[in-house]
């Protein structure tokens, strides 16, 4: 996530589209494509940016100090670090992992007085709740967690998990873009619960969600903090605060205009308004900006409450606060796109595979309207994001030759369908190129004017 923090830093997104003059030298290898790639990247202005070599450098460092942090602790157990993931693993069989990225996060945002309570933080993950055998033993310490579609689906990449084993955490989708988990809530930690704990206790997931959900609602009895009139913020600083948006009860406790409409960009920070509030969608859109930047970030995406649950919600184009919502939903898509790029990349050059994964970009001209665009280089195996443009690029026309087209998706997707192939089994989704258009195919996209490119009706 911090290469996409990085980049994406106050979501000002800047530049020039300019159409020729950016390719650079480009052969049929990944590590060529990503250089070539980079020339089309808009970065924000004025920010400093580490290189990949400083990043890793500053991650393991960290580690080292992490480490340090557990046995000063008591942790006895091998610890092994695994640079890849990014995350620890405290014995041989039958390990603890211990996930990095949001200690780190953690880390770079605080202050320097407050650093060393990140370690200690971190020490006390060893003490995992130890996990009862029974279930009128675990029942009272059920809880659900909402967290960001990404965070499920790329955690078996992250994890390394073998083909065929059992999920590591059991979960289900949420309106879209979040999922929700189950966790064992002990004195200081939280330790998610997967397949094998759910058969100890001969539960299904549901039945498990709902035992979960009773013992939230207790919790969850404190009045609503009003921001104003129809719109709310909850009150919970307990890791649980997005968890709330299952509580009917607690959503419709804000009585807002139009439809329900929230917000959880933080795991602590739950955000109600309504569909017909322009205030409150201004509002609520403010305040989640900057929660995506901090660390423990959920999803800046909005959801509008139907009689069939959560779903997208987006603000008409003409409402004052659209920019906003705009801004969240492409720094969201570019950092679960960004950190399933490292992912995937891993994969591949773990086995052996020659495929360049194609970054999605974000972008914004002068007069702030914005899209998201991918590159589809002629002559490289690659799986393209689904970005909203798509720039064609033939290496063999040199270095100084423009794009040889430009288009929308869909307009892709009609004309050249067949040469996309969803992958499965990945979120968010990609396709494997399969060849490249033909002369008849990119004619009608060679002379595309950039200001077309913009959809001003909505992303």
């Amino acid at each position: 996530m911090r290469k996409t923090t990085r980049r994406l830093v106050g979501l000002a997104l800047v530049g020039t589209l300019g159409l020729g003059g950016c390719a650079a030298p480009l052969r049929a290898s990944t590590r060529e494509a990503r250089a070539a790639e980079a020339q089309w990247a808009e970065h924000a202005e004025g920010q400093e940016q580490a290189s990949p070599e400083q990043e890793q450098a500053e991650r393991d460092a960290f580690a080292r100090r992490a480490m340090e942090a557990l046995r000063a602790s008591g942790e006895t157990r091998p610890i092994h670090y695994e640079a890849d993931g990014f995350l620890l693993r405290l014995g041989d069989k039958d390990a603890s992992t211990v996930f990095l990225a949001n200690f780190f996060d953690e880390y770079l945002s605080g202050p320097p007085e407050q650093r060393d309570a990140v370690f200690a933080r971190l020490a006390r993950v060893r003490e995992l709740p130890d996990m009862p055998e029974t279930l009128a033993e675990a029942r009272p310490n059920l809880l659900p967690v909402v967290r960001s579609r990404t965070f499920f689906e790329q955690l078996p990449l992250v994890m390394k998990s073998e083909p065929g084993k059992p999920a590591p955490i059991a979960w289900k989708p949420l309106g879209g873009f979040l999922g929700v988990g189950l966790a064992f809530d002990g004195p200081d930690t939280l330790r998610y619960l997967g397949p094998v704990e759910l058969a100890r206790w001969g539960l299904s997931f549901e039945q498990a969600l709902g035992i979960a959900m009773e013992n939230l609602r207790p919790r969850s009895t404190e009045p609503l903090e009003q921001l104003a009139p129809g719109t709310c913020k909850a009150p919970w600083g307990d890791s649980y605060a997005a968890s709330r948006l299952l509580l009917d009860e607690v959503v419709r406790r804000c009585a807002v205009k139009g439809t329900p409409v929230v917000l959880v960009p933080h795991r602590d920070l739950l955000l109600i308004t309504g569909s017909e509030d322009e205030d409150g969608l201004n509002r609520v859109a403010t305040q989640a900006l900057p929660a995506m930047m901090a660390p423990r970030a959920v999803d800046g995406r909005a959801m509008r409450l139907t009689p069939q649950g959560w779903v997208p919600f987006m603000p008409e184009r003409l409402n004052n606060a659209w920019p906003d919502f705009r801004k969240l939903e492409l720094f969201t898509r570019a950092r679960d796109y960004d950190e399933q790029t490292q992912q995937l990349e891993k994969l591949y050059e773990e086995k052996g595979v020659d495929l360049f994964v194609a970054a999605f970009t974000p972008y914004e001209d002068e007069r702030g309207r914005s899209l998201s665009y991918a590159v589809w280089l002629k002559g490289v195996d690659a799986v393209l994001p689904r970005a909203e443009v798509i720039f064609f690029m033939d290496p063999a026309l040199g270095p100084e030759a423009p794009p040889v087209g430009i288009a929308r998706w869909e307009d892709v997707s009609r004309a050249a369908g067949q040469l996309l192939a969803p992958v499965e089994g990945l979120y968010p989704e990609r396709y494997r190129v399969k060849g490249f258009p033909t002369a008849e195919q990119l004619a009608r996209w060679q002379n595309t004017d950039p200001g077309d490119l913009f959809n001003e009706d909505g992303p």
